[in-house]
């Protein structure tokens, strides 16, 4: 059966297998069939969606964050219930929170009753933008990191704002202020 992936805007997506010019196989997905898809994904291989639902297939990653990690930054962002629609993406050494940035006609009152009763609102145009993210810095005593995305022109790239510590530090300290001005006012250490 031909590998085919939905993304979270409902757009399904089918696995092709390429040539490069030094002859050796390349991947990709696409919306178009054509009847040359793959019916396997490669060994060694898994299906990744970003946060913005672009589909990619990708060599296995293993993650140096547990689950139990991942999972206190999830519960300190429902705690604090600063934002309603996040992604966090977890990758090697970093989770990267991203939030949902709509545009501008989604935030007319018709749109936001209907982005409210939607149970997937992502269908109907938000888009996820990197706004802080935790480093794991040291494996053997579990410290992280902390940074913010900074949006000044002249800088358009992270920013630490924390020493190394523990994550359930970190979480506790910098999750509050997603959502809020003072979260632009996470000045680099």
């Amino acid at each position: 059966m031909t590998i085919q992936y939905t993304n979270r805007r409902g757009q399904i997506y089918y696995l092709y297998q390429g040539i490069t010019k030094k002859n050796k196989p390349k991947y990709f997905f696409s919306t178009q069939t054509n009847g040359h898809e793959l019916d396997t994904i490669p060994e060694g291989f898994e299906i990744y969606e970003n946060p913005n639902a672009q589909v990619f297939l990708r060599k296995k990653q293993p993650s140096l964050i547990s689950k139990l990690e991942k999972q206190m930054v999830i519960t300190e962002i429902k705690k604090n219930n600063c934002m309603q629609h996040y992604i966090l993406d977890v990758r090697k050494n970093y989770m990267t929170l991203y939030t949902a940035q709509s545009h501008p006609r989604f935030e007319q009152e018709s749109w936001i009753a209907t982005l409210k009763q939607l149970k997937k609102p992502s269908l109907i145009g938000l888009n996820y933008i990197a706004e802080m993210r935790f480093q794991l810095v040291d494996r053997e005593s579990r410290y992280f990191m902390a940074e913010r995305f900074c949006y000044r022109g002249s800088i358009n790239d992270w920013i630490t704002i924390s020493e190394p510590e523990h994550l359930s530090k970190l979480v506790k300290q910098f999750i509050p202020h997603l959502g809020k001005d003072s979260f632009y006012e996470l000045c680099p250490i």
